[in-house]
């Protein structure tokens, strides 16, 4: 018996694969990202040997420890640790402090890109305008007028702990130009 197969044919949805994540076209959108991530980036990396996790960890004999400060213009983006033991199974000394010192290195690098996107963002301005407008809405929120819950809650605070007619009265009579973070922080103190 004979079997006769068709010829496959491609669904458009295969088609239209591969046409669109083919990245050498200079119309595909990816490409504008991926031309902002091509280029030199200036690096220091300062090596040293981890003397803090050597003291933490002297019950471990053979300990090789490094730090790593990863410094771009002259500022830290990151720190990154490595270490490696000599023991029986581990005697190369090049080996377990070459594998210490990479690990060292690696660690930086990775911590480094976590940062505020450190390598392809160096346009500072723009990290310290959003950073302007987040404490902006910040402080937004701490000048927010006292609530009605508040505001009874507070009063009710007082009618039970404060015992001089006086300062009773001050505090009642200060109650609406209270913000809701020092109405917050009036009703902890009583509280207490």
């Amino acid at each position: 018996m004979k079997t006769a197969y068709k010829p496959s044919i491609i669904s458009p949805y295969q088609a239209m694969q591969k046409k669109t994540f083919d990245t050498r076209d200079k119309k595909h959108p990816a490409r504008e990202e991926i031309e902002r991530c091509v280029g030199t980036y200036n690096l220091t990396a300062v090596i040293e040997e981890d003397i803090q996790t050597q003291a933490i960890m002297k019950h471990v004999p053979g300990l090789i420890s490094f730090l790593c400060t990863l410094l771009r213009d002259g500022q830290v983006i990151a720190q990154g640790y490595g270490s490696s033991i000599l023991s029986s199974t581990n005697k190369f000394f090049q080996r377990a402090v070459s594998s210490a010192f990479n690990s060292s290195l690696a660690d930086a690098t990775i911590r480094a890109t976590k940062v505020l996107d450190t390598f392809r963002n160096p346009d500072k301005s723009a990290i310290s305008s959003a950073l302007d407008e987040a404490y902006e809405a910040k402080n937004k929120n701490e000048f927010m007028p006292i609530t009605e819950k508040q505001k009874s809650y507070l009063f009710e605070l007082i009618q039970t702990n404060v015992d001089d007619k006086e300062e009773r009265h001050r505090w009642e009579s200060q109650i609406d130009q209270l913000s809701k973070d020092e109405a917050s922080e009036a009703i902890q103190s009583f509280k207490r």
